[in-house]
C-alpha cells in the first residue's frame, strides 16, 4: 500500500480530501499518486496490506526549490486580524507544512496584487504559534505583511478595507498637494524623495501638519515643494 501524507513533527499527517487515499500496488507495477500543492513536507508512505506491518517513508522534495515556490504560498491560509481600534496588524497562518517564515511590513504601490511592495525599515512582526503581530501602527490595506521563508516571500495585505486615514496626492505648479482625511486625531508627515535603485531614499526638510485632539474627523492639506526634479 501506498500513499502520500504531510509530514509534521511526529507523524505523517493524511492529506485532505479528494488527496487523502491509499493505492494497492502490485509487484512490477506503477501508480499515480494526486497532489495539490508541491511543498517541502510532501513525503510518500509504503506498507505492506497486513496489520501492523512497518512502513517505509520518503520526502524526495525537501531539498527541491520547486517546493519553495508560488504553490508552498497556496498552501498556506491567512486569518486577518487586523484592527483600526486596536492600532494592531495581526495575521495567523494555517499551512499544511510546519513553517514559521519571518513577516516584516511593507507598502504598495497600488491595491492592485502585481503592484510592487516596498520594505518598512525596523518592522519585524513578533510570532507566537503562527499568530503574527505588529503593535502601534494605523492598520491601512496598502501596508502588508512580507513572509520570508528560505529563499521565497509571499505578501499579504489586510482583507479589510476600512482604514483610519487616507490620502491623494495632486500637483500645483511646482508644488505636490496632499489631501488627508483622518477619522481619528493624527500628526501626518511627509518629505521628498529621490528614487535609488528600488528604493526611494528620503531627503529634509520634513513637513508635518497635524489634526489636534477634540477636532472633528476631516480633511488636512500639506503641501511639498518640488525641489529636484524627479522626487
Amino acid at each position: 500500500m501506498v500513499r502520500l501524507c504531510h509530514q509534521l513533527a511526529l507523524e505523517c499527517e493524511e492529506l485532505p480530501r479528494p488527496f487523502h487515499r491509499q493505492v494497492l500496488v502490485l509487484g512490477g507495477r506503477r501508480v499515480s499518486l494526486p497532489y495539490e500543492f508541491l511543498v517541502p513536507c510532501l513525503c510518500i508512505e509504503a506498507s505492506y496490506p497486513h496489520h501492523d506491518s512497518p512502513r517505509s517513508k520518503r520526502c524526495p522534495f525537501r531539498d527541491q526549490p520547486a517546493a519553495y515556490g508560488p504553490e508552498l504560498w497556496s498552501s498556506v491560509r491567512f486569518h486577518d486580524y487586523s484592527a483600526s481600534g486596536k492600532d494592531q496588524m495581526a495575521m495567523v497562518l494555517s499551512a499544511s507544512c510546519p513553517l514559521r517564515p519571518r513577516a516584516t511590513l511593507c507598502w504598495k504601490e497600488a491595491v492592485a496584487e502585481a503592484a510592487p511592495c516596498h520594505d518598512v525599515p525596523n518592522s519585524t512582526a513578533s510570532e507566537e504559534e503562527q499568530a503574527y503581530t505588529l503593535d502601534k501602527v494605523d492598520v491601512h490595506p496598502q501596508l502588508c505583511f512580507r513572509f520570508s521563508y528560505g529563499n521565497s516571500s509571499h505578501v499579504e495585505c489586510p482583507h479589510r478595507p476600512e482604514t483610519a486615514w487616507n490620502v491623494s496626492v495632486s500637483t500645483r505648479g511646482l508644488q505636490l498637494r496632499l489631501r488627508l482625511t483622518s477619522s481619528v486625531p493624527a500628526a501626518f508627515s511627509a518629505a521628498l524623495c529621490q528614487r535609488r535603485g528600488g528604493q526611494c531614499e528620503p531627503e529634509a526638510p520634513l513637513y508635518t501638519v497635524t489634526q489636534p485632539e477634540g477636532s472633528a474627523p476631516g480633511e488636512l492639506a500639506l503641501l511639498l515643494p518640488v525641489q529636484v526634479l524627479g522626487s
